[in-house]
């Protein structure tokens, strides 16, 4: 029988794989792309998954953030990707730190009981009434969102509509 904790295990492993490809099917002048009028690009979403599971995942449980700096700014929930910032991450290690999150989250899941997940998060923001378990599912059903924007962006790119 399949355990609560297990089954958010085989969700994340089944959502980020599909980010995954996502991001390394896309060419480089694929990855900054935007549609007039339009700010979101292949390589935001694919840094907002990663922002996604670290901000409803790893930090309401440990309280901690592996975010590099000034990445919560660039790819959280208030982010503005088409103002100008800097230097965007490269898609090299946008992908090394997808995969390397996974296994991180997995661990974490697997040393949940049942219970934790019926619960607020150890480090839920004050208010909040969401349980440990629905936050973290509302993180990969949003990741999984974020994949059909970026795979659309893909699509309409090659099918001409724009750069790449």
């Amino acid at each position: 029988m399949s355990t609560p904790a297990s089954v958010l295990s085989e969700l994340a492993r089944e959502v980020r794989k599909k980010t995954i490809q996502i991001l390394d099917a896309t060419r480089p002048g694929e990855l900054t792309w935007a549609p007039p009028g339009t700010s979101n690009h292949i390589l935001w979403h694919a840094g907002h998954a990663l922002w996604l599971q670290d901000a409803l995942g790893l930090r309401l449980v440990t309280g901690q953030s592996e975010l590099p700096g000034g990445w919560e700014a660039r790819f959280g929930m208030g982010s503005r990707p088409g103002r100008p910032q800097g230097t965007w991450p490269g898609k090299a290690e946008l992908l090394d730190r997808l995969e390397a999150q996974l296994p991180r989250l997995l661990a974490l899941y697997a040393s949940l009981r049942d219970d934790d997940l019926d619960r607020l998060p150890p480090h839920a923001h004050r208010g909040d009434t969401r349980t440990l378990g629905g936050c973290i599912l509302h993180g990969w059903h949003d990741e999984a969102k974020h994949q059909g924007e970026m795979y659309l962006l893909l699509k309409m790119q090659r099918l001409g509509q724009g750069g790449g």
